[in-house]
């Protein structure tokens, strides 16, 4: 992974990503996302057409280096945090290996956050 400076890079990416999500999330469950404020969150999105509220979340948590990795969840009305995913700050879906290694997944982030979604909607 490389090293960042600042979340610049991870806002900037974030826009393209939540886009995707939110265009596979209508057409696969007919659910809008709409952009929230929340201070602890890069970027966060609430679900709209739904009995229940649920949030997708952006957090950057800062390694070693100076190096940034962010996490995705959906928080839920009870303020459980669901986690999706972990990403690189090319929004690559990774996971750490034993020896601390963060390591590209084969399933992409937006699939991966659709999977937790319906698992909670459920």
């Amino acid at each position: 992974m490389e090293t960042i400076a600042s979340s610049d890079h991870f806002m900037s990416a974030s826009k393209s990503f939540f886009a995707d999500v939110a265009a596979l999330l209508f057409r696969k469950e007919g659910v809008r996302l709409a952009n929230v404020s929340a201070p602890q969150s890069v970027a966060c999105y609430q679900t709209k057409g739904l009995k229940k509220k649920y949030w997708l979340r952006l957090v950057l948590i800062p390694l070693a280096n100076g190096r940034l990795l962010g996490r995705l969840s959906w928080l839920d009305v009870r303020g459980v945090d669901h986690v999706c995913c972990y990403v690189n700050e090319r929004f690559d879906c990774v996971t750490r290996e034993s020896n601390d290694v963060w390591v590209k997944q084969a399933k992409s982030a937006e699939k991966v956050c659709l999977q937790s979604f319906d698992n909670l909607n459920e």
